[in-house]
């Protein structure tokens, strides 16, 4: 059985792809006007109108996936991160450490890797990476007993204070 958790956006992200949205879909539609050659609008260059359409759907349809695409996935036998068309995959048994803290809102999956590539964590002295869930903070429990119960040989730790 595989639970969605969606990713958690700021207001700010949700601001930026309005502004994006508008910017894109002006750019697309001039450049149809300019190729149908209604009004006063002409098109000098079919192929530099052209790739303009297809570049600016492009990047409109990237900022959908990043947006509203982004996830993480407790499967059977992997966490899965999603972001956008971007894909993590961590084998449970590869997880060692499970911290996170609801007062300061992060949460960390440290995950052991082959040598190439494996930076030792200041924090918690390992050499492991890690993949920082951005979900609602109401999810944390949820999620990091999905985890133990998928892979018992991680430990979970609770940093900072329950109640503040």
């Amino acid at each position: 059985m595989k639970k969605r958790y969606r990713f958690r956006q700021k207001a700010l992200v949700y601001v930026l792809f309005a502004i994006v949205t508008i910017i894109a879909l002006t750019c697309i539609t001039v450049n149809c006007l300019r190729l149908a050659q209604v009004g006063n609008l002409t098109s000098t260059n079919h192929a530099l109108d052209i790739f303009a359409i297809c570049m600016m759907s492009f990047v409109e349809l990237c900022m959908i996936s990043v947006t509203f695409a982004s996830c993480y996935v407790l499967g059977k036998d992997k966490l899965y991160c999603f972001l956008g068309v971007v894909m993590t995959r961590v084998p449970y048994k590869d997880i060692c450490l499970v911290r996170y803290s609801k007062d300061k809102r992060i949460f960390l999956v440290y995950y052991k890797v082959g040598k190439n590539g494996v930076l030792k964590d200041e924090m918690s002295g390992i050499e492991a990476r890690f993949v920082r869930l951005n979900v609602n903070d109401v999810l944390y429990d949820e999620i990091a007993k999905n985890i133990k119960k998928h892979a018992p040989q991680a430990v979970i730790e609770f940093v900072g204070d329950e109640e503040k």
